[in-house]
């Protein structure tokens, strides 16, 4: 690590992964810019870090391309580059396909992906001027196996996934390092909050992570980078189970979900 400290942006700071995500940072001794569209949670965060004034919130909505423009040249306006750009921000959607809302998807996706891709593009010469620098793409472990019930969000985190296996070679000749850090079931605000129509059992968060476990791992990302890391081994043989025998995934996973859900017919 550089005796300098390290440049970093996390988005959807204001709370849970991405709250935990700005302390460790600011504990490890980095500069870290806070991106949320809650202002006022996201002062919040901010005023609790270590060394609060070396740290800067900037309101930001991933659905409106001009506010990332905006808020990212007051980045650079302020940090000069950045060595870690943690992509955070997202939202999930707890829903039967049927019982989907059109509006809802587009939000979604808006978020969840076209977002992401908008950061990074206005996030790239950013990344140029830092040293060493290292991208963190946030995905789920639903990402590599869809499960019922949560068809759109898991869509979501594929396509974030196959953007991170993109962009690990088309930036690599600037040396940027580009993670994706595939998360299981954590203790967070997320599925409180989520959209959910019909009222649809959430998953049981008895033994899931604490928001400060994916903090750290997001933390050993930046000192040493790798293509993908699991925090789940057991979701990672479901999604290995599913390329190679499908039909086996499909019962493995009805049975570990329960919540009345069938094994699709041969």
């Amino acid at each position: 690590m550089s005796a300098t400290p390290r440049r970093a942006l996390v988005t959807g700071a204001s709370s849970g992964i991405g709250e935990a995500t700005a302390r460790a940072l600011a504990s490890a001794g980095y500069r870290v810019a806070l991106w949320a569209r809650r202002t006022d949670e996201l002062e919040r965060v901010r005023r609790s870090l270590e060394r609060a004034d070396e740290h800067r919130s900037f309101s930001c909505d991933l659905r409106d391309s001009a506010e990332i423009t905006r808020a990212m040249r007051e980045v650079r306006d302020t940090f000069g580059g950045l060595e870690l750009l943690v992509q955070n921000a997202g939202h999930g959607y707890l829903a039967k396909v049927e019982e989907t809302d059109s509006a809802q998807l587009r939000s979604l996706f808006e978020t969840n992906v076209v977002g992401v891709l908008d950061v990074s593009r206005a996030a790239l010469p950013l990344l140029r001027a830092g040293e060493r620098p290292v991208v963190v793409l946030m995905s789920s472990i639903v990402a590599r196996r869809g499960i019922p019930g949560q068809v759109a969000y898991a869509a979501s985190k594929a396509a974030l996934n196959s953007i991170g296996e993109g962009l690990r070679i088309e930036w690599a000749r600037d040396r940027i390092h580009v993670c994706i850090l595939d998360v299981g079931l954590t203790r967070t605000p997320f599925f409180a909050t989520q959209p959910n129509p019909a009222r649809l059992s959430g998953p049981n968060l008895d033994g899931a992570a604490r928001a400060e476990d994916v903090a750290s791992s997001v933390l050993a990302l930046d000192r040493s980078p790798r293509p993908e890391l699991y925090l789940s081994a057991k979701w990672r043989l479901l999604g290995i189970v599913n390329v190679l025998a499908p039909r086996l995934a499909d019962r493995l996973l009805v049975r570990k979900l329960g919540g009345g859900w069938s094994v699709p017919p041969r």
